[in-house]
């Protein structure tokens, strides 16, 4: 009868640890107290490429947050291509050192896509073409590979670059950033925005997604992937789901980035709400401001006098969700007896300017023109001038192609215009 007791106390002292460890909050995979490594890239200051308000503070905020972490954070701000190489070395060197350490890359800046692979655009990036982007920009994926190289415990790779797209050779191109293909082992990779669409740079002092990041970032107690979870919920709801993060988990461990116990089964109690901005922004108007800067040109016709139409065009933004259009027609041959035609009408609208998607946006205003043609006919020259008042409606098609009709009036006669062209847009 005794020998039964005895084997059920040493049966429970060889049980007894693994349940206490089973029960605490502990970061599974990492252990305890993992050394912690952080690279935050901040680009905003492009020389001859749009520049961008907001990525300088994201980096500043995100740095401040996981120094508060207890990471070691390295900084760069407004980063150089040599520079951001350099930085992302010594980011691996530092983790290939410690098995059980956990990295932290950010990126707040342009990046493009160029046949599915992402790269990161340094402030000073001089990129002519589509084929220098290799050998002129920070490749994703050779990050990627870097960190999957070390082979330590944890990395997150968070990428806000997935604005649109700062070149004119790529405007017709795919846009935003393409799906990683080769993901590292233990790690969570994360878009601020799906894969190939664009993301908002925000109207205060953060972009939308850092936005929501940071106060899911330090919450106490969150496990890494509710962090991001969370994130994506808010930055969600916050644009009215015109942006819906990516989330790539390739870690199937428990940890909480500050080191604090997991509360709960890994989520804590109530809701962390997303915090609010001036207004919710959609990603396909974020740029409105930019996108209507623009030169161009077009050939039309006016079913009349004159039978053909050469027009450059230019547009000025001063207000938000509109634009100013001015710009001079020039006409070439009469449906009338005039052995010599020519007109030039100076031409200016305002116009309210609605995106449909990130490829279609359409416009209207009203405006007028002044019209002097010159015709000659076999007894004698004739010179028209004339004040008109019209409306102007168009389509712009993947920032490049436009399609416009124009109606005017010098309330005695009638015109109407209707050209296709290309345009120019200032980033």
């Amino acid at each position: 009868m005794k020998i039964i007791p005895r084997f059920l106390v040493i049966l429970g002292l060889i049980l007894l640890p693994s349940f206490i460890f089973a029960q605490q909050a502990v970061n599974s995979q990492l252990g305890n107290n993992p050394q912690k490594f952080a690279l935050v890239i901040g680009n905003g200051a492009y020389v001859g490429l749009t520049r961008l308000a907001n990525p300088v503070n994201d980096a500043d905020d995100v740095a401040s947050a996981l120094q508060s972490m207890g990471f070691t954070v390295e900084k760069v701000l407004n980063g150089t291509l040599q520079q951001m190489e350099d930085a992302s070395l010594r980011l691996k060197d530092k983790l290939s050192a410690a098995a059980d350490a956990c990295g932290f890359f950010f990126y707040a800046g342009h990046g493009v896509q160029s046949g599915g692979e992402n790269f990161l655009i340094p402030v000073d990036a001089d990129i002519p073409t589509e084929s220098y982007l290799r050998s002129r920009a920070l490749s994703v994926q050779a990050l990627l590979d870097d960190l999957n190289d070390a082979r330590n415990g944890l990395n997150v790779v968070v990428l806000d670059a997935c604005r649109d797209s700062p070149f004119g050779w790529s405007r017709a191109a795919s846009r935003g950033l393409a799906i990683i293909t080769r993901q590292p082992a233990d790690s969570i990779i994360v878009y601020s925005t799906s894969a190939g669409m664009r993301a908002s740079d925000g109207e205060g002092r953060n972009g939308l997604f850092t936005s929501q990041l940071l106060p899911n970032l330090l919450t106490p107690g969150l496990d890494v992937a509710e962090v991001f979870r969370r994130t994506g919920a808010d930055v969600a709801e916050v644009s009215q789901r015109q942006q819906i993060p990516a989330i790539y988990n390739q870690f199937f461990g428990r940890i909480t980035l500050d080191g604090t116990p997991l509360a709960g089964d890994g989520a804590v109690t109530g809701t962390v709400r997303p915090q609010p901005l001036p207004s919710p922004t959609s990603t396909v108007t974020e740029d409105r401001k930019a996108y209507l800067w623009s030169v161009g040109a077009s050939a039309g016709t006016s079913l009349a006098d004159p039978w053909v139409i050469g027009t450059v065009r230019g547009t000025l933004a001063p207000f938000r969700n509109s634009f100013l259009e001015l710009g001079m027609d020039l006409g070439f041959i009469s449906n009338t007896s005039a052995s010599g035609y020519y007109s030039l009408s100076p031409f200016l609208y305002y116009c309210y300017f609605y995106p449909l998607n990130d490829y279609f946006s359409l416009y209207a205003g009203l405006g007028g023109s002044y019209i002097m043609a010159n015709y000659d006919y076999p007894d004698g020259p004739l010179s028209l001038h004339t004040l008109t008042a019209g409306v102007s409606a168009g389509i712009n098609i993947i920032d490049m192609i436009n399609v416009s009709y124009a109606f005017r009036t010098d309330f005695k006669g009638t015109e109407h215009k209707v050209a296709v062209g290309y345009f120019y847009r200032f980033k």
